[in-house]
């Protein structure tokens, strides 16, 4: 796929709009997410109003726009789509605030690498939530489990991926949590791609000003990934403790080999090394 033929296809995603049905209002005002300052709540559930929606839209068109037209901006694309210089980790483990406490379902696909990619390998127009850091996955920040969204890595395993960047920012942008959205938008966009859109209120335009921010420097709490691709997988040393001590450390690590992937591991104080 040429690169005007990608930005094509993920502009026709970003601008996907489900309109809520007469039920999905009803949901909202049951569950009390109708004021003005639970405009963040309906995003991560996938019913906004059209307004939040429209917003959302043009905010993530201006924002590719700016990076696909300068130097700076197409050097951190770049570095996405290839994983140089940067690394993109999705968490199986880690449980968003739409499923936790907004009633969202959960996945059980996730207890399992293998599964998880016989599931949703196949699916990477679907858009991911991740997690980024300046460098190599040996590079993971010692201090980083103080970081937003750090339980992408602590929550046990995940995947290392390389995609477009839709979005990148220093904080969570919360985005769409792609099981717990209704039947009705899965549908609607099943086959452009699910979209995600997220806020603004720390967006990312460059490799130096991830590198270098005053804030959690080199690290990214939230990066939307479009067209992504699995490059490697990592599990925790605490996980491996654990499972150790529980007697299910043999299928934990057939389930690492069975992806055939390269494993790293990770720990709540950094970089541990390969399994």
């Amino acid at each position: 796929m040429t690169a005007e033929k990608l930005k094509q296809l993920i502009i026709e995603t970003m601008n996907e709009v489900y309109r809520m049905s007469d039920k999905d209002k009803y949901d909202l005002k049951k569950k009390g997410f109708t004021d003005r300052d639970d405009a963040w709540l309906r995003r991560q559930m996938g019913l906004q109003y059209d307004k939040e929606v429209q917003r959302d839209i043009t905010n993530l068109r201006q924002y590719n726009q700016t990076n696909n037209s300068n130097p700076q901006g197409r050097e951190m694309i770049k570095a996405f789509q290839n994983a140089s210089g940067v690394t993109i980790a999705h968490g199986l483990g880690y449980i968003s605030y739409a499923e936790s406490d907004l009633g969202g379902e959960g996945d059980e696909n996730r207890k399992s690498l293998k599964t998880w990619i016989d599931s949703y390998g196949n699916l990477n127009k679907n858009q991911l939530s991740t997690v980024a850091w300046i460098g190599s996955p040996q590079d993971l920040p010692d201090g980083f489990s103080s970081y937003g969204n750090h339980e992408a890595i602590t929550g046990g395993t995940g995947f290392l991926l390389k995609g477009y960047p839709v979005l990148v920012s220093h904080s969570s942008v919360s985005s769409q949590t792609l099981s717990s959205l209704p039947k009705e938008l899965v549908d609607h966009q099943r086959d452009s791609g699910i979209a995600k859109r997220g806020s603004f209120e720390q967006p990312i335009y460059s490799l130096d000003q991830m590198k270098y921010s005053n804030y959690r420097p080199g690290w990214a709490a939230e990066v939307i990934l479009d067209n992504w691709s699995i490059v490697g997988c990592f599990i925790t040393e605490e996980l491996l403790n654990e499972s150790r001590k529980n007697g299910t450390i043999a299928s934990l690590v057939d389930d690492v080999e069975a992806t055939g992937l390269p494993c790293h591991i990770f720990s709540r104080s950094g970089y541990i090394g390969k399994l």
